[in-house]
């Protein structure tokens, strides 16, 4: 398991964010990550520690896909970074 996934994270992925935030556990929306592109973050990595995303994993719970939310922060990363 890749060390920046949570406990919960599993092969089964859907890009497809759901609600409000994509990283529920810490309320982190698309803007956020957006914002923290622009601000210059140039890998999931560096959006992960600035926005606070995957702090307190509890995705199971949190997200209504009850997935982990680190496929749907690389989706999003992927869908706005700098080319």
């Amino acid at each position: 398991m890749d060390e920046n996934k949570c406990c919960c994270c599993s092969e089964e992925v859907n890009n497809e964010v759901i609600g409000k935030y994509v990283c529920y556990c810490n309320h982190v929306s698309e803007q956020d990550i957006i914002q923290a592109i622009e601000n210059g973050a140039t890998t999931v990595e560096s959006v992960i520690k600035v926005t606070g995303a995957m702090k307190n994993s509890n995705c199971a719970v949190n997200n209504p896909k009850g997935t982990c939310c680190y496929p749907d922060i690389v989706y999003v990363y992927n869908k706005y970074k700098k080319i």
